[in-house]
């Protein structure tokens, strides 16, 4: 039984991400009741993709996540801390002093308490794009608490792309139902297509990125 939900977790992750498992090689396990997934992965997209295909599998009961992704060059983790810390300090919309940042083994740990969903959701985002960052965990506080809504995802989506150099935001629409962003446009390559998909899926509390943007020829 064990091993037939470790094969579906796997056939779930391929068709899902369309990795190459022989290729890029994770560690598909149990611990107890939940399902344990380890190794490297390229970009966040295939991260939370392969995540999702795996809690969705019939049988699983959680996700131990020791998912990471490769950084784009390597960093110390206190030079990784001063650059979240800069980046965090030149946002004029966030109170950097009051964010604890915690590097371990290139793995962000947010901590502390913000004001706005969008502040913790900035905070997060500005983590994500130090490059050597392989995985970030967003634990703010929002202190008064905030109702959530897929406007809030979408203006934050907005932003991203906005502050993305990669990306050119005026050629890219944004929706959101159900904390599922939809991406929609036209780009000039295939990097600007995925560069503007990993921006949506580094936004705290986004559930999926449908990503219908094509890329002109």
């Amino acid at each position: 039984m064990e091993q037939e939900i470790i094969n579906k977790v796997k056939g779930a992750i391929t068709h899902a991400t369309h990795i190459d498992l022989n290729e890029t090689p994770l560690h598909i396990g149990l611990e107890g009741d939940a399902i344990v997934i380890e190794g490297e992965v390229e970009r966040v997209a295939h991260k939370k993709k392969a995540l999702k295909a795996a809690m969705e599998v019939a049988g699983t009961m959680g996700i131990i996540d020791r998912l990471r992704v490769i950084p784009a060059r390597h960093m110390g983790d206190e030079e990784i801390r001063k650059h979240i810390y800069d980046g965090l300090e030149e946002e004029a919309a966030i109170n950097a002093g009051a964010i604890d940042v915690k590097v371990e083994g290139g793995v962000v740990d947010l901590e502390g308490t913000v004001h706005s969903l969008m502040e913790k959701r900035i905070a997060g985002l500005i983590a994500w794009w130090v490059p050597g960052v392989r995985d970030v965990i967003n634990s703010l506080e929002v202190n008064p608490p905030e109702e959530d809504s897929d406007l809030e995802v979408a203006e934050a989506v907005r932003y991203a792309l906005e502050k993305d150099r990669i990306v050119d935001h005026t050629s890219i629409t944004v929706t959101v139902k159900d904390w599922v962003v939809t991406l929609r446009g036209t780009v000039i390559d295939e990097i600007e297509r995925e560069a503007a998909e990993d921006d949506a899926w580094y936004i705290w509390g986004v559930d999926d990125v449908k990503n219908e943007i094509e890329v002109s020829h």
